[in-house]
């Protein structure tokens, strides 16, 4: 009943009812596949390389799988990863420098709702990282940030009214917790299932775009295209301390996934809503070009990227990055996942 629902969906959403165990036929492809466009382009060329990428891989743009989750194809190409010495809010550590990535891969095209971490949770009897400390960080009504007894992904501790909803992306879960989440996805998929690199994340955001955001260098104004920090936190909250970007969007806090306009590759939230882990373990970029990097650092440090609900343009940018700790979870941090995708060489 459950499939055939999901196919249902698929019909009436355009979104391809294609099976991911089918990614296993995909390995063996002849002819040259089509060459990646040079960085940075537009919208309309992404999404135009991303069509001829998946008919010459004989694979969907966007497909969803048998649990329901929908994957977007992301083909390979070469970038500047990072940001320019003058771009507004720049941290130190995103010194620019080109990194290619030479594999496709599917990500998910939104963050892991609650619904979908839920289902993991009642099939393996698992207890995350928060709830076996009996909380984890969250904002008070003047943005203090606190470890909160009581607060886990089933009761985020917002300061002000919020009503958890399946379509919300689930937060307070941990790095450890998000592998095992992917693990488990990996085993009824039956294909490998990744939290995407720090590279990947980044390329995947850009989309073409070599600007301090996706959609340009301009900080959003419409309230359409992110869920930040704006004036919906600010009339929740109006002793929040923090700076608020002039428009009024409805959410003070996490959105229900896909709420937001998609980038040119058709991906929801990567920035706003909430951060999001790689797999990459934090640390300084290289100094030359780099090809499918991995981790950065040795440290139990892992990448997170994208912002969310309560943060400025500076935590929001595409070139944005932090560090958390294995085991750690808070309000503002979640993940999604990627299915990568090995060609014959």
């Amino acid at each position: 009943m459950r499939r055939c629902a999901l196919l249902l969906w698929a019909a009436l959403s355009g979104c391809a009812a294609w099976d991911e165990r089918d990614l296993t036929a995909l390995r063996d492809r002849t002819g040259a596949a089509p060459a990646p466009p040079a960085f940075p382009f537009d919208g309309a060329t992404a999404r135009r390389y991303q069509k001829d990428y998946a008919g010459w891989l004989g694979a969907p743009v966007e497909f969803a799988s048998h649990e329901g989750l929908v994957f977007v194809l992301v083909p390979p190409g070469t970038f500047l990863m990072g940001s320019p010495p003058d771009e507004p809010g720049r941290n130190d550590d995103e010194p620019l420098h080109s990194v290619t990535l030479t594999r496709p891969f599917y990500l998910g095209k939104f963050e892991v709702t609650v619904d979908e971490f839920r289902r993991f949770v009642e099939s393996e009897g698992y207890v995350t990282d928060v709830e076996k400390k009996g909380g984890g960080n969250a904002h008070d009504a003047k943005a203090v940030w606190a470890h909160t007894p009581g607060t886990s992904w089933r009761k985020p501790g917002y300061a002000g009214p919020y009503e958890l909803q399946a379509r919300h992306p689930v937060v307070h879960v941990s790095h450890a917790d998000a592998r095992a989440y992917v693990a488990w996805l990996g085993r009824r998929l039956g294909v490998a299932v990744a939290l995407p690199t720090e590279a990947q994340w980044e390329w995947s955001c850009r989309a073409g775009s070599a600007a301090r955001f996706w959609w340009g260098a301009d900080e959003d104004r419409t309230g359409r295209v992110a869920n930040v920090g704006d004036l919906a936190l600010r009339r929740v909250h109006p002793h929040w301390p923090r700076a608020v970007q002039p428009m009024d969007d409805g959410a003070a806090y996490p959105a229900p996934v896909g709420s937001y306009r998609a980038n040119a590759f058709g991906l929801h939230d990567l920035l706003g809503n909430v951060w999001e882990f790689c797999s990459t373990r934090h640390g300084p970029y290289p100094k030359d070009a780099a090809a499918d990097p991995g981790d950065l650092g040795t440290k139990e440090s892992y990448d997170v990227r994208g912002g969310g609900w309560s943060n400025e343009p500076k935590d929001t940018r595409c070139a944005s990055r932090n560090g958390d700790p294995p085991h750690f979870g808070h309000s503002n941090l979640g993940f999604r996942v990627a299915i990568p995708i090995e060609l014959a060489k």
